[in-house]
């Protein structure tokens, strides 16, 4: 499995994990592809950005729910930017949904101006696939 067209196609949300006082913590969050760099984006006042700060280590998965599973997983280091939040919020609206004519993409754009950019760039990236074991299988 090529892990850039996975990262490129699946809209399953990344799941972000970076340590804080309190021990890890994992946290949802959709995302985007792009320029060797995964995307998200958070509110400014969320317990992620104030986990990231100006930096952290990070793991990252982003993988199917469903059988047959597979997935990209990685280290790597994230880093926040805040005036980029609307427009990665703007694009992962794009991504994820049919259209912004509907309550969350209002309420999200309402929120627009507090939004801030997760930048995790990965230093390790692998691809898993456990199609063939799983040929088959049901749901």
């Amino acid at each position: 499995m090529d892990p850039i067209s996975f990262l490129d196609t699946q809209r399953s949300p990344l799941r972000l994990s970076v340590n804080t006082r309190g021990g890890p913590m994992i946290v949802p969050l959709w995302f985007y592809y792009e320029s060797d760099s995964l995307w998200c984006a958070s509110h400014k006042n969320s317990l992620i950005v104030s986990a990231i700060g100006a930096g952290a280590s990070c793991g990252f998965d982003v993988s199917t729910n469903d059988i047959p599973y597979r997935g990209v997983r990685g280290r790597g280091t994230a880093r926040c930017e805040p005036e980029a939040g609307a427009r990665v919020l703007e694009r992962l609206l794009d991504r994820y949904l049919p259209d912004r004519d509907n309550s969350l993409a209002r309420w999200l754009l309402s929120r627009a101006d507090d939004e801030v950019a997760i930048e995790v760039v990965p230093v390790r990236l692998s691809g898993w696939d456990y199609s063939e074991r799983m040929r088959g299988l049901k749901k």
